[in-house]
């Protein structure tokens, strides 16, 4: 926003603040060894979550100059103790729930730990020049795009303009999917994160549109990439309901707003069916601004036709999202979700320091969707959880771990076998008179919010 002339101090302190937060908390995830873990207190660390921890602290030290470079460095040297004779980092199996794998061998792990070495300001280390050869001499083995645009990153970060970049970026042109005005690539396999369907799509094509911005190389491919990543924002604005996706799409869009992007002068008219709802002028200064035009429903008929009319010139994005409600229908809700959240009070009324019992049920309906399960339940105003019950069902391996937040309790599980109910029970501790609901319930997949099931909130009485 700097960059752009757009920030404001009120901007800059809301964002500050979180970026604050933010960066403490990652702290916390550091592990004794130097690395960092997906759990606080895990040691020693995971490969891929220290090379991760890398890329966000610097970039975040960009715009913070508070972050602390001696944990950069202790992250570097960890990676650098556990790099192999020849190069590369092993193939990291075990990213959160176990069945995440950045791919076939160390090439992967190779190339996304040396890109952030590189990112991090060690590309002239023992640790990035032998992980770039290890990247050269083993490139050409794989062929599918996501090993590629990962690679293509790790040698255009490092400043390699060889031939082996060359071969990367040329099979990358290759396999592009170019439609008349977009431009996308598909995934073989599975990506860092275990993402398919689009969440993959919106991986790689950020990938590969990232290293040929680094590369400079077919960069008039980049408008084409933009045009088919805002096409794939899903309404929440997200992309592909996953994080990973969405950080990827944002950083393509940060890196594309560095090439020349072309004069905008225009009025954008909004017409619903025929009449004008609403017109704004963009030029050069303004045409990154986010504008929302809003229909309520009592300006729609039985049919409608919008119209987004651009008179002058300029290359604007849009998004046209719809919303409506529908009735809750418990019959129907077992059959229809992938997941199911089953959550059951043994008592309703109870009085002042008492306790009722909560069980919980999850069931997966859909073969394909695998991964860690992530429940969020409620916990209701004026009560507190006995976490000694939570306590039990993590030493037992029923759950992965869990997480307090306030008024929700989230548990982690490493995953459902399909068709088969997982029962899960603990305890509330009512602190005083209240008449509260509990909260919705939801049961989703941890790195595809898509897939989801959800309950309504119940009533609790305490006296």
């Amino acid at each position: 926003m700097k960059d752009t002339e757009q920030s404001s101090p009120e901007i800059e302190m809301k964002a500050l603040q979180y970026v604050n937060v933010g960066y403490q908390r990652i702290l916390t995830f550091e592990c004794a060894s130097g690395g960092f873990n997906w759990w606080e207190g895990d040691n020693p660390g995971n490969p891929i979550l220290s090379a991760l921890a890398i890329q966000m602290l610097s970039d975040t030290k960009k715009v913070y100059p508070t972050v602390d470079e001696k944990v950069i460095d202790r992250a570097a040297r960890y990676l650098e103790g556990i790099q192999r004779a020849d190069g590369a980092w092993e193939a990291e199996a075990h990213l959160h729930a176990g069945n995440e794998n950045l791919g076939q061998g160390g090439l992967r792990s190779t190339c996304y730990i040396a890109w952030s070495l590189n990112v991090g300001g060690f590309g002239k280390s023992k640790a990035a020049t032998r992980a770039l050869d290890y990247i050269r001499k083993n490139l050409k083995e794989s062929k599918d795009s996501y090993t590629l645009a990962m690679c293509a990153n790790a040698l255009a970060s490092g400043g390699d303009d060889g031939a082996v970049l060359q071969y990367a970026l040329d099979n990358l042109a290759k396999a592009a999917i170019r439609d008349k005005e977009t431009v996308h690539w598909e995934q073989q396999g599975q990506t860092l994160v275990n993402s398919g369907g689009i969440a993959g799509q919106v991986e790689v094509t950020a990938l590969a549109a990232l290293a040929f911005i680094q590369a400079k190389y077919e960069t008039g491919l980049v408008p084409m990439v933009v045009n088919w990543l805002a096409a794939t924002k899903d309404p929440n604005g997200n992309w592909g309901y996953n994080t990973q996706a969405s950080v990827l799409a944002l950083k393509t869009f940060l890196a594309a707003a560095t090439l020349e992007p072309g004069d905008t002068d225009a009025e954008v008219t909004v017409l619903l069916n025929g009449n004008r709802l609403s017109a704004r002028r963009f030029d050069n200064f303004n045409r990154d601004v986010l504008w929302q035009v809003e229909v309520s429903a009592e300006q729609l008929d039985d049919t409608n036709r919008l119209q987004l009319r651009l008179d002058g010139k300029g290359n604007l994005g849009y998004q046209v999202v719809a919303t409506l409600s529908v009735p809750w229908r418990e019959g129907e809700r077992e059959k229809a979700e992938p997941l199911v959240i089953d959550v059951g009070y043994d008592r309703t009324r109870l009085k002042s320091n008492e306790t009722v019992g909560v069980t919980v049920k999850l069931r997966k309906n859909l073969e394909d969707a695998q991964g860690m399960i992530l429940a969020t339940l409620g916990v209701p105003p004026g009560f507190d959880v006995v976490t000694e019950d939570l306590e039990k069902l993590k030493a037992a391996k029923a759950i992965r771990t869990y997480e307090l937040t306030g008024r929700q309790l989230l548990l982690y599980l490493d995953d459902l076998a399909v068709g088969k109910t997982a029962v899960l029970t603990y305890r509330l501790s009512a602190r005083y008179p209240v008449k509260a609901a509990t909260g919705d319930s939801e049961v989703r997949l941890y790195y595809r919010s898509d897939l989801k099931g959800r309950q309504a909130p119940q009533q609790i009485v305490v006296e």
